[in-house]
């Protein structure tokens, strides 16, 4: 559940003629806009205690033609570390734990590069570990997860560099559960949410209903909902559980904002450490990362937001606090992201203030290092990559932490028919992203495009190993057996 892209903006100030227009008419004409160029999900805006809109646009289920609603649910994302955040920043209030607390307080057998590491550099993203470490449908327990942790590979030294990862995240949430004896989502239902008034938000103890759920769709194709993929009894596996898949309401949102200005959850001192700009995100010092919050000054203005997405889902949650303007956006489709429609939300109900919004935000298919990688697939060949992958990708501009940029250049190839090509990129695919199921999946449909079936049965047998559940490597199994 990686973050999108940072959100751009600079500040221009607006003519009064503008702030004179009605503000529920310009949004709804924006949102009307975006449904026609293919726009469904949930939008909520206020200003200063007044919601100028609350409701739904398109589709929530396009084969029901069920439509969204200001009551649809849906996945918010990596929105959900702040959550996990304001946990440990409960228990803190309380006494029972402290920022500056070392892993090994935690986890006893934590080994020598891991037992120093601060919950404070698991908040910040600054403990060195991996982005991911598995696929967010693998249904691995607590324990499973922390043995993963603890044997993985830092990427750098602890408190040493900011590199945004979920696995920091989830080792939170088992933190959370260890101090305060209760399951991750009980203790969030019980001191987060319920005092915050928001009834429709979590992972199972709302006890939703598919109903309910606004039906996700990557690249037009149904994906269906959070409850159609494999989660535990008590909600998902612990590569997605404490760093993204919450569910939610736009009203709930702004109820949770609404308790975080009132400080009626979290005392204010634990609060303003929430906001705190602790690290910067990048070279250009645009942004910063709080604590599960991201903390971006333009102009004289702190915002404060966080975005989330699943290559399916995507949704933007932020605030002006100084204005006391408020935007959440939701989406059900793949090719749409949040955050540029929130930004001009944004600039309809500011009257002081613009943010600026980059055209054509690329997509993980459409974007400089995917066409980099592309064309030095294409001018160099399948042998050379695979002897120069990591000289390429570097010069390519990847962050080896998006697996997602992988996935658009595979398909891509797939498309073409390039299969030596295909299996090339999806050989570094699986090597840097072990966990990632549709890798070795697409590796193996690869392989098959070849004839080479034992290496294809191979592939999907590793992806199997990985999630037996809503797996089309099982049916791909089964055929070869039939056959």
């Amino acid at each position: 559940m990686k973050k999108l892209y940072l959100l751009p903006a600079f500040w221009v100030c607006l003519s009064p003629a503008f702030a004179q227009e009605d503000k529920s008419k310009l949004i709804r004409e924006l949102l009307d806009k975006e449904e026609a160029n293919g726009y469904s999900g949930t939008v909520l805006v206020a200003e200063k205690g007044r919601v100028f809109f609350d409701d739904g646009i398109g589709f929530a289920d396009r084969e029901s033609q069920r439509r969204q609603t200001a009551e649809t649910v849906f996945s918010i994302g990596s929105i959900t570390k702040q959550f996990t955040a304001a946990a440990i920043m409960k228990l803190e209030a309380e006494e029972k734990l402290s920022v500056n607390d070392a892993l090994s307080r935690f986890f006893p057998d934590a080994p020598a590069d891991k037992k120093n590491i601060t919950i404070h550099q698991l908040l910040t993203h600054t403990a060195g570990f991996s982005e991911t470490l598995g696929d967010d449908y693998d249904t691995v327990d607590a324990k499973q997860f922390t043995e993963l942790a603890m044997k993985s590979l830092l990427r750098h030294k602890p408190g040493e560099a900011y590199l945004y990862s979920n696995v920091g995240y989830s080792l939170l949430g088992i933190i959370v559960k260890s101090v305060s004896g209760k399951n991750y989502e009980e203790f969030l239902h019980d001191e987060i949410f319920i005092p915050s008034g928001m009834l429709h938000t979590g992972y199972v103890l709302p006890g939703f209903t598919k109903d309910q759920l606004a039906v996700g769709y990557r690249d037009g194709n149904r994906w269906g909902t959070a409850l159609d993929h494999p989660w535990k009894k008590g909600g998902p596996g612990w590569h997605l559980r404490a760093n993204g898949g919450i569910l939610t309401t736009s009203g709930d949102m702004y109820k949770w904002y609404l308790a975080l200005r009132g400080n009626t959850v979290l005392p204010k001192s634990e609060t303003e450490k929430m906001f705190t700009q602790h690290v910067t995100e990048g070279p250009r010092h645009i942004s910063y990362y709080g604590y599960g919050w991201v903390v971006q000054n333009i102009g004289d203005v702190k915002m404060i937001w966080h975005n989330g997405g699943n290559g399916v889902y995507n949704a933007w949650a932020g605030f002006d606090m100084e204005h006391d303007i408020f935007i959440m956006v939701s989406s059900n489709v793949s090719n749409t992201v949040s955050d540029k429609i929130a930004a001009e939300l944004y600039n309809i109900v500011s009257e002081k203030a613009k943010m600026q919004i980059p055209e054509n935000e690329p997509d993980f298919r459409n974007n400089p290092v995917t066409k980099n990688i592309l064309e030095a697939i294409h001018k160099n060949g399948a042998v050379y990559f695979s002897a120069h992958s990591n000289e390429i990708l570097k010069q390519s501009g990847f962050d080896f932490e998006n697996d997602m940029i992988l996935l658009g250049a595979g398909e891509q190839l797939e498309e073409m028919e390039k299969w030596d090509e295909g299996i090339a990129l999806f050989k570094v695919y699986t090597e840097l992203f072990p966990g990632i199921v549709v890798a070795w999946n697409r590796l193996g449909k690869c392989y098959a495009q070849k004839g080479e079936m034992q290496k294809a049965k191979a592939c999907w047998e590793k992806s199997v190993s990985i999630r037996a559940g809503d797996n089309r490597a099982v049916e791909w199994l089964k055929e070869m057996t039939n056959k």
